[in-house]
């Protein structure tokens, strides 16, 4: 063999060696690419673990917190219908003592009264008795001077008949003092009865006021009671999931639509259509995910009304031969009736398959508006009303 063709052999054989390593060296190179993407995914799906653990576990403490306000709530209700009863009981404690001692001051006027009718009577028995005696002693007297002195006899008629006259007076005295002894009494009697029937028309009131009180507290409680259990229930109710089935071929200048959903609380997303009417306004959080065509771009945004907000953008270079994952996450204020879409431009091109779904579109309501939590609080007081 000559010279020439031995330096040939071995030259041919060291480019061989050469191309050898440099192939081995590309395969290594791309193994480390795929486990650094492999790394990567797997990262990103830890933290959506643990964002999705955290959501949880701050969407129980909200339930926990709106419970024991309810709890303290009825609580409160019921030791204040407790103190309610309690001044009730007191203020009728009362009353039957101001009765009881009214009751007696008339049956101690009753007793007094019957006291001086009583020594009225006696009086005038009295009186009575000794007038009787005077006449019989005057009869007796006439008859033993009628003989002594006829003209006596007619001065002691005189004297008799003013006698008699005097007594007439002093009885019809009697019968005044006795007439205006018992008005009094009537009198007094009269304001002691006008006094109760003031006392009681007083407690009426009174007792009124309590229950109007009661009623309007226990109104403000329910329509309380109402509006926390429609909070309850609207707050992080709007969500939804959707995903495609299928690829996307390098449409655009159009809504990206999708094939079916994981969920849809609220009911605001059309998958056919793929915009999401908001049903509840308040701060929203919307994610969306993709996986592009081998050597193809992908150019998407997030649009609010037809204004864009956010946007994707994945190129790959016609020498990376491969697929690539994008996203965008973003927290944006939404009042109800405003339309989110995902909106495709011209050259998309999109990787997914019935079994792989690589694109998802996310939205979830973090925090309702004050003007759906000021609509949500009148639809409650209606209700109650």
């Amino acid at each position: 063999m000559a010279e020439g063709d031995v330096a040939a052999c071995f030259d041919a054989g060291n480019g061989f060696q050469a191309k050898l390593k440099d192939a081995l060296s590309g395969l290594v190179k791309a193994n480390a690419d795929r486990k650094s993407e492999i790394d990567g995914l797997r990262g990103d799906h830890d933290q959506l673990k643990k964002d999705h653990d955290a959501l949880e576990v701050t969407t129980t403490r909200e339930n926990d917190l709106r419970k024991n306000e309810i709890k303290s709530l009825e609580e409160k209700q019921q030791k204040d219908n407790t103190a309610r009863q309690m001044d009730i009981a007191k203020l009728d404690g009362k009353l039957d003592t101001e009765n009881g001692a009214r009751k007696a001051e008339i049956a101690a006027l009753d007793s007094w009264a019957k006291g001086e009718n009583d020594s009225r009577k006696s009086e005038i028995a009295n009186l009575k008795n000794f007038a009787e005696s005077e006449n019989d002693a005057r009869k007796t007297a006439i008859a033993n001077l009628e003989n002594f002195a006829k003209s006596e006899n007619d001065g002691r008629k005189a004297d008799i008949a003013a006698l008699n006259k005097r007594a007439d007076d002093e009885a019809s005295a009697r019968g005044a003092e006795d007439a205006a002894l018992n008005e009094r009494i009537s009198k007094e009697i009269s304001d002691r009865e006008n006094s109760n029937q003031d006392l009681q028309n007083r407690m009426d009131a009174q007792n009124s006021d309590r229950i109007s009180d009661i009623e309007d507290l226990k109104l403000r409680i329910e329509r309380e009671n109402a509006f926390l259990k429609s909070l309850q229930g609207k707050t992080l109710g709007v969500s939804f999931n959707a995903y495609r089935t299928k690829a996307y071929d390098g449409g655009g200048e159009e809504n990206l639509t999708f094939q079916g959903t994981y969920c849809n609380n609220g009911g605001g997303l059309d998958t056919d259509t793929g915009i999401f009417t908001c049903p509840c306004g308040g701060t929203y959080m919307f994610q969306f995910h993709i996986a592009t065509h081998d050597n193809k771009k992908a150019l998407l945004s997030i649009r609010k009304n037809g204004e864009e907000v956010a946007s994707i953008f994945d190129q790959n270079h016609k020498d990376n031969h491969k697929n690539s994952m994008a996203g965008q996450n973003i927290i944006i204020d939404v009042k109800r009736g405003d339309e989110i879409v995902v909106y495709a431009y011209t050259g998309t091109w999109l990787a997914d398959f019935p079994m792989n779904h690589y694109t998802h579109w996310v939205g979830l309501l973090l925090k309702p508006s004050q003007e759906e939590l000021d609509q949500m609080r009148k639809e409650a007081e209606e209700s109650i009303a």
